[in-house]
């Protein structure tokens, strides 16, 4: 399938207005596409590994997205529809995304005045309506809805729909809509009566609840008193013995340069504490910035000396993952800056442009890159002209860093973030804190698609990475001792547990 052209966006408002759209029409359409785009381009399907599995998924997912496209009214039943597809695949780099702007992540319609939090295994109530009655009160464990346990019923109105609850970075981040409307139409409606439990055990008392109206100034609330949002942006802060590094949001900008300004000029005392990579809720950007960060603290040499990269990148060979490439080749000789500045990087993506078309001329499926690591830090260097010189020690780079460093993670870390969090477990006197991180797959660095009805797309991985570190669809996990299970929205409590794993 050819890759179609972007649409224009347009806001939600625009998008419902348009009484005479054929939503149903453009979910039937959407659906095939999504489908035709990920058997003749996703990489899962012949680079080795899962081949079997992922075409299960594939299967199961596109029939049920068939059944339901037949029943789309409007743009959240159409929106819905396709994301649920694209998060049946099992891929956690496989999304859609609705072209229309997007509502804020604490968005929802209707809701039973109340918001749950995934505390240490169960879902626990974090908020209530203070004008709400008879209501089951704050931390209170929910048992069951219905004939339902809380694990079924969660499962029913949240996997799939809002995220993968095989992935506990999910379970964090999802569990404040298990009461609310978000507009689906294939969970079912809010639940009239519950059985929660103020000691997390038995059947509970039950509880009626009632559907209502959800302020936005509430869910907003509720939200904040559920899960991490970060207040603070890009920012240095001194604690007693060491610096709080403040990185929620991996993008580049004006507000990153001003950052990193105010590194450079607090570097040497930085180097000397400890230190707290704050990387909670770091949705946005690319992971340049978590490397400039690390440049600085450990110096680069020492920090490309201790990264390992290792593997074999395998690609799929189609004709719209070969026009990614011509793509970008393009828009790196139309740079006349790029062009003259790295000149290597071009040559290299039309080698890679050309092992695309001999492997689709031999006919082959796919091709494999080994990947360089990087140079040694010490390495034998052999005088130019001479049969048996010896060796030449090249001193191995130390590092910067003096002190004990912290990477302070949760569910909300996802995209960019995992991959600087993925470098920074690779050097030394690093720990991983928090809670569970969200995931990504092998399958890596995507293609944006724009669905032919012009109300969404498709992103997903083009090339599979075998021998990565991690697996796929893992995210990072703390080790015992270093995951937090308090409140994750009281910031004070998290701030005193994390600079108490410094032995202060």
């Amino acid at each position: 399938m050819k890759t179609l052209a972007l649409a224009a966006s347009v806001s939600l408002l625009a998008v419902t207005a348009a009484a005479a759209q054929d939503w149903r029409a453009a979910a039937q359409q959407d659906v095939e596409a999504l489908h035709q785009e990920i058997q003749e381009n996703h990489p899962a399907l012949v680079t080795g590994g899962d081949e079997a599995g992922f075409a299960q998924r594939l299967a199961s997912g596109y029939a049920e997205a068939r059944e339901r496209a037949g029943r789309v009214r409007d743009a959240q039943d159409y929106a819905f529809t396709l994301r649920g597809f694209a998060l049946s695949m099992g891929d956690t780099n496989i999304t859609f995304d609705p072209n229309w702007q997007q509502p804020p992540i604490w968005d929802g319609q209707l809701w039973s005045q109340m918001t749950t939090g995934w505390r240490n295994g169960a879902y626990v109530v974090t908020w209530v309506d203070p004008a709400a009655q008879r209501m089951p009160p704050v931390g209170a464990t929910l048992i069951s809805c219905g004939d339902e346990s809380a694990e079924e019923f969660a499962r029913r109105r949240l996997d799939v729909w809002e995220g993968d609850l095989d992935q506990p970075g999910d379970r964090e981040q999802t569990a404040p809509y298990l009461f609310w409307d978000r507009g689906s139409p294939f969970i079912g409606g809010l639940p009239g009566a519950c059985h929660f439990s103020t000691n997390g055990r038995g059947r509970g008392r039950e509880y009626r609840l009632i559907g209502n109206f959800a302020p936005e100034a509430s869910r907003r609330a509720a939200w904040a008193a559920t899960v991490y949002t970060p207040q603070t942006p890009l920012a240095v802060e001194a604690f007693n013995g060491g610096h709080w590094i403040h990185l929620h949001n991996l993008t580049q900008g004006d507000g990153s340069q001003a950052f990193l300004a105010q590194i450079d000029q607090q570097l040497a005392a930085i180097q000397g504490g400890n230190v707290v990579i704050d990387l909670r809720g770091a949705r946005a950007g690319s992971a340049a910035l978590g490397y400039s960060l690390a440049n600085r603290l450990w110096g680069v040499d020492y920090r490309v000396a201790q990264q390992r990269i290792e593997g074999q990148i395998v690609y799929r060979v189609s004709p719209d993952n070969r026009q990614y490439f011509a793509d970008t080749l393009g828009r790196m000789q139309g740079d006349p800056g790029f062009a003259l500045n790295y000149p290597g990087a071009v040559r290299q993506m039309q080698d890679l442009i050309a092992q695309f078309d001999a492997a689709a001329a031999s006919g082959a499926q796919t091709f494999t890159q080994q990947i360089t690591p990087p140079i040694p830090a010490i390495e034998a260097a052999v005088v130019e002209g001479e049969e048996a010189a010896a060796p030449v020690e090249v001193a191995a780079p130390t590092s910067a860093m003096r002190g004990n460093v912290v990477v302070l993670v949760d569910g909300g870390c996802r995209n960019a973030c995992l991959d600087v969090v993925d470098m920074l477990t690779t050097l030394p006197n690093v720990r991983i804190a928090g809670t569970p991180t969200g995931a990504d797959s092998i399958h890596f660095e995507q293609t944006r698609v724009a669905l032919p009805s012009g109300h969404g797309y498709l992103n997903y991985g083009h090339k599979t990475w075998f021998g990565r570190a991690r697996a796929s669809n893992v995210g990072h996990i703390p080790a015992e001792g270093l995951t937090y299970t308090g409140n994750p929205a009281d910031d004070a409590a998290v701030r005193a547990w994390v600079q108490s794993l410094f032995g202060g």
